[in-house]
């Protein structure tokens, strides 16, 4: 009589296939510590939550600078060696500072939920707080040059202090 062989070990079926992109198995099964997180993931974390950091501090800052913005600017360019003098914006330059930090803090808020949700569904995030950043410094730039360029004694006076 032949000895009788081992049964083969159960085959794993499709149920301890992982069905989601970017899950470990060990993941999927239940009673499994859960796989370390990639280098990628954590590269992506980490600069995700570094560029939330910065837009906090971001929206933070347009919320304090709000009721002296015109004067903080034109104080700022003053410094710079500018003559300031002749600038007749300063009030379409304050309500630039309110708009800014209006759509600094609506960015912001989209952007969070945007990330969050990245984040839950274990997808790529960084560039979410990046656009984000991009958006509301494009509104900034847009919105302040603007106010100066359209005032032509400012342009003018801007020129001659660069010619000097």
């Amino acid at each position: 009589m032949s000895p009788v062989p081992d049964p083969a070990p159960p085959r794993e079926g499709p149920a301890d296939v992982p069905t989601l992109i970017g899950k470990d198995a060990s993941t999927s099964r239940p009673g499994t510590a859960a796989a370390p997180v990639s280098t990628g993931r954590r590269v992506d974390r980490v600069v995700t939550f570094v560029l939330l950091g910065l837009a906090v501090y971001n929206v933070v800052s347009a919320l304090v600078l709000v009721p002296r913005f015109s004067t903080t600017l034109l104080d700022t360019l003053r410094r710079g060696g500018y003559d300031v003098s002749s600038f007749s914006g300063e009030a379409d330059l304050q309500r630039a500072g309110t708009t800014i930090a209006i759509v600094s803090v609506v960015v912001f808020a989209l952007m969070i939920w945007w990330t969050l949700r990245r984040l839950r569904a274990g997808k790529v995030t960084f560039f979410v707080p990046l656009v984000a950043g991009i958006v509301v410094s494009v509104v900034q730039l847009v919105l302040v040059f603007s106010i100066f360029l359209a005032d032509p004694a400012f342009v003018q006076a801007i020129l001659d202090s660069g010619a000097g």
